[in-house]
């Protein structure tokens, strides 16, 4: 049967040479459509690494010397250091709150911001205290990283607050009591990726410049620092706070379980914000630090590339159908003689419809294997498509697979559409008497 199918297949070489263009077009519209999407829901799946429900961040101001509120004799580090102490302090006392801690700017976890640090050189060689040998092996350009800072400052508490998970206990991150300022917090990604694996880079140490070491005493899990991107390399390091920094710093609060949110905003607005003034600084706002990130996701666009993207594969989706189905109905639907002399002679409706859909089967594996040719092409000079950067590579650990599943989905529905297009009519023109279909003829 299949000898006599490719015989039928060439016989009609010049209809099928124009229905194979279209397959293969189909086929790379199709894939090009599911890539985007696949990758977002890739990337969307990802574990947090971090929990940010019921926490706030809270950012303080400083008045300006135009500033009519401004006063020059309140106005120096001891003060300064005075004023924002006694803010916090107000703050880290209500009985509404598990935990609290202070980050610089919007180096921290939901902020959708990435910060680098550079150079940052890794100690995967044990060279001891010969500095030299050890430069001489690493890349003089060091890495670049996300970075964290966690402040010295008394209550600070940055893994719960935060709900940054150990990664070898996948509970919340405890510090070791003995830990000092010499001693870093690495990502599970940076611990693999330089170490080999996370137990492997427990006690190494990383250098700051060649000059200032740390040493690794601790794993936290992956922690996708801005939505829609890969977990990248995270530096988590402590840091002696200067009175000098205080009006650099946000304050962040995780609230008790049980704690109506709506009736503390409420509160903190009225009741606690005019209490935050001392000196020349006061409190600006309070904010869900899941509002900031939905903000920062709206300033990135991604709301926008959401509905590019699911708008470009409906409409991708809606086109292969339309196309799919006409044409392969149109090719069914003229050879009704042909089906009708099958069914003359004695050939079965269910043997008709197979010899059909083997045809048409043959024809899209021969057009979609095509069309794979120019996406593998495309994909070795381009990479796969990402909402945010275009980095993976078809060559990287995940492209195989990548390609795998975006392909597999582009091929079901291709195959399910064309099949469809041939065998509904076909399964029709069975029904016709085959005297009927040869008269109409």
């Amino acid at each position: 049967m299949i000898k006599k199918i490719f015989h039928i297949i060439y016989n009609e070489r010049r209809e099928n040479s124009w229905l194979l263009v279209e397959i293969i077009a189909a086929s790379i519209m199709l894939w090009m459509a599911f890539d985007p999407l696949f990758t977002l829901t890739r990337l969307e799946s990802y574990d947090d690494g971090y929990n940010i429900d019921g926490t706030y961040m809270i950012d303080f101001g400083h008045y300006a010397p135009y500033d009519y509120r401004f006063k020059r004799s309140n106005e120096d580090a001891e003060r300064n250091g005075e004023s924002y102490t006694h803010m916090y302090n107000i703050v880290r006392s209500l009985p509404e709150i598990e935990s609290y801690c202070f980050t610089q700017a919007y180096n921290y976890p939901g902020a959708n911001r990435r910060y680098h640090i550079f150079p940052l050189f890794i100690d995967s060689v044990d060279c001891g205290d010969n500095k030299d040998k050890y430069i001489e092996l690493q890349n003089k350009k060091g890495l670049s990283l996300d970075y964290h800072p966690i402040y010295d400052i008394e209550g600070n508490d940055y893994f719960t607050t935060f709900g940054v998970k150990d990664a070898f206990t996948g509970k919340i991150f405890t510090p070791n009591k003995h830990d000092t300022n010499n001693n870093c917090y690495v990502s599970e990604c940076f611990a693999k990726k330089h170490f080999g694996g996370t137990r492997e880079a427990i006690g190494k140490k990383i250098y700051l410049g060649h000059d200032k070491h740390f040493i690794i005493s601790g794993i936290v899990k992956d922690m996708q620092v801005v939505d829609y991107d890969e977990p990248d390399d995270l530096l988590l390091l402590h840091r002696a706070n200067v009175p000098a920094e205080y009006r650099m710093l946000k304050l962040h609060i995780r609230l008790k379980k049980g704690v109506d949110r709506v009736a503390f905003e409420k509160r903190f607005k009225e009741e606690i914000m005019p209490k935050l003034k001392a000196g020349n600084a006061y409190c600006l706002n309070i904010e869900p630090h899941y509002v900031f990130k939905e903000r920062n996701n709206e300033v990135h666009g991604i709301p926008s590339k959401l509905t590019m993207y699911n708008s470009m594969a409906l409409f991708a989706l809606f086109t292969v159908f339309l196309g799919m189905l006409s044409a392969f109905w149109i090719r069914t639907s003229a050879r009704k003689s042909d089906i009708g002399i099958m069914r003359s002679v004695g050939a079965s409706r269910l043997t008709i419809i197979k010899q059909i859909v083997t045809e048409v089967a043959i024809l899209v594996n021969i057009g979609f294997a095509v069309a794979m040719l120019f996406v593998l092409h495309y994909l070795y000079v381009n990479g796969f498509a990402d909402p945010l950067k275009n980095i993976i590579k078809i060559t990287s650990v995940e492209g195989p697979l990548h390609f795998a599943v975006v392909t597999a989905a582009a091929y079901i529905i291709m195959m399910l559409f064309a099949i469809a297009g041939a065998a509904i009519p076909a399964w029709r023109i069975t029904k016709i008497l085959p005297a009927d279909a040869l008269r109409e003829e």
